[in-house]
């Protein structure tokens, strides 16, 4: 069984790749990654612009199975080992059928149709013919269907050309000026030799020696010299923080350091393993109340919290804002919010009847919130970019925050919710719900205040209540905060806007489940159906409004 379990989990994190590259495996880039670039208004590492760079080019995979930084450099000088290899990545899977079914016609293997149809990576040369031009040219007449996949396919191609790609290596800081002023590319220095005088700020040792080893760098490449490239790119990442060492200008190696290590270890969203980790003696703690489990249960998800802190302290500090301006950063410091409050209620409240299913509605919450992190990277963008003008308000720290939070809670909720509802069923098939107390007394706060000992029916449905009521409050909070925030950028409180309309109809659902709870007769039934239909539509709002509805709130 843990064999299966441990095959299932290296299956999930695992990545095809196509063609084992000898030079590429043979690369020592580590120091060259920690280089600082500058891109779309941002100064970040090379990991970090490479990982944005080959996103739109092969999505979520690396086909080579190396860094996303010897892949895009590999595609810069060395374009021609990938004229057979998978490269551009095709979302749509009716995209994918259109084109699987042009290289059939053409002299592509029936290996490289299948690759395209389960993988969705095609080789450049296939999406160059002139009957997969013809489908494109079709396919993107279709505004409703296939229109926006054509277009990324056509961007993927304009990425992936090597005179595009070395005009993004942005890596020679502005030798005189400030932050405002021009990064230039190596080929730029290079081509600008020892006399331009743009460059005159530069010191002489220092752009003699940077020109040179590029040079070497670039013609290694071509050859497959790792130990030359590995030589000139180790150089090269301890001469270009000399073009201007202001620190106003050229971040600190370790926070350039740190943001490489953070983007070649998958954003840390592989914490999920240690939330799922420790959601099985959670569970089995509060079903069957035994309390060695529930200590190892409750340290295991402290070690996922603490985990889940410095992954998200981490980002602030690299980024050098809270993180809370696009979805990726959404979703994992929401889920961040819901799993710390989870740590902090059960530090204070450890005799609480509760005890073990705020924890576990915390866990499950952060290992959902970081598996669809992971596994969603193109739904989820996690690269780091500057904020839209619109968001420069203290407003985003405190709506915003409001607003996830309880949308943490609201999830938080429907897990407690969808465990008591299996739980009623359970007791329904055994032929055990007379005589069972099936709801919690009062509202969810009041069971905090008696001491005897409770049914899982009343915890659970206590448990549901207390996050719906928190929820409930924050959500309110946070909506007429978003309203004084609108008013104060837009110039009116309410205007309609679809993100808006579906954050008051969560709100309606809860107001509807506080009151309806005092009206029917199945009090816990009813809380936990709507509990988890107000879950529902929160992450409708969360996800399908945001995906596939336009409106002023698009970027959040």
């Amino acid at each position: 069984m843990i064999r299966s379990f441990l095959f299932f989990i290296l299956l999930l994190c695992s990545a095809p790749t196509f063609g084992n590259d000898l030079f590429l495996n043979q690369l020592d880039l580590n120091k060259l990654g920690t280089v600082a670039s500058f891109d779309q208004g941002r100064v970040k590492s090379l990991d970090s612009l490479a990982a944005s760079v080959m996103k739109r080019i092969t999505g979520a995979r690396t086909p080579t199975g190396t860094s996303n930084l010897a892949e895009m450099l590999d595609l810069a000088f060395r374009s021609e080992a990938w004229s057979d290899r998978p490269t551009i990545y095709v979302k749509n899977k009716l995209v994918r059928a259109e084109l699987a079914s042009a290289m059939a016609g053409s002299n592509a293997s029936s290996q490289a149709q299948v690759t395209l149809i389960e993988t969705g990576l095609v080789a450049r040369r296939h999406l160059e013919t002139t009957q997969a031009s013809a489908i494109l040219d079709r396919l993107s007449r279709d505004l409703m269907r296939t229109a926006r996949p054509v277009e990324e396919i056509r961007g993927a191609l304009s990425w992936s050309r090597p005179k595009v790609l070395r005009s993004l290596f942005t890596v020679v800081a502005p030798p005189n000026g400030g932050f405002e002023a021009r990064w230039f590319t190596l080929d730029d220095l290079t081509m600008g030799g020892m006399t331009a005088p743009i460059f005159a700020g530069i010191d002489s040792e220092v752009r003699r020696k940077s020109i040179g080893h590029w040079e070497a760098f670039t013609s290694a490449w071509s050859a497959g010299d790792a130990a030359t490239v590995n030589a000139s790119a180790e150089a090269l990442s301890a001469l270009l923080p000399q073009v201007n060492p202001d620190p106003e200008i050229y971040p600190s190696l370790a926070r350039l350091s740190w943001e490489s290590w953070y983007f070649r270890n998958g954003n840390l969203t592989l914490f999920w393993l240690a939330y799922g980790f420790a959601l099985a003696p959670l569970l089995m703690a509060v079903v069957f109340r035994w309390r060695g489990v529930m200590r190892l249960g409750l340290a295991m998800f402290t070690l996922a919290v603490l985990l889940h802190t410095f992954s998200v302290g981490l980002r602030w500090w690299v980024s050098g804002r809270w993180p809370n301006s696009n979805m990726f950063e959404a979703v994992t410091t929401a889920a961040w919010f819901g799993a710390f409050f989870a740590l902090l209620f059960e530090m204070f409240l450890p005799r609480s009847p509760v005890r073990g299913i705020v924890a576990l509605g915390g866990a499950g919450t952060g290992m959902v919130a970081l598996m669809c992190a992971h596994f969603m990277p193109l739904s989820l963008d996690p690269t780091i970019s500057n904020m839209m003008p619109v968001l420069h308000d203290v407003w985003l720290y405190i709506h915003t925050n409001v607003i996830i939070f309880s949308y943490a809670l609201i999830f938080m909720a429907s897990v407690t919710a969808g465990i008591y509802l299996l739980w009623r069923v359970a007791i329904r098939v055994r032929g055990q719900t007379k005589g069972a107390v099936l709801h919690a007394g009062g509202g969810g706060t009041s069971m905090m205040l008696a001491g005897r000992s409770r049914s899982l029916g009343e915890v659970m449905d206590g448990a549901t209540m207390i996050l719906v009521e928190l929820s409930f409050i924050l959500l309110w909070a946070g909506i007429v905060m978003g309203a004084i925030w609108a008013d104060h950028s837009w110039g009116r409180p309410w205007g309609w806007d679809p993100k808006e309309v579906f954050a008051l109809n969560t709100f309606l659902v809860f107001a509807v489940l506080v009151h309806v709870r005092w009206s029917v007769r199945d009090k816990g039934l009813w809380t936990a159906l709507l509990a988890v239909v107000g879950c529902a539509v929160m992450l409708f709002n969360w996800v399908v409004i945001n995906f596939t509805i336009a409106g002023l709130h698009s970027y959040a």
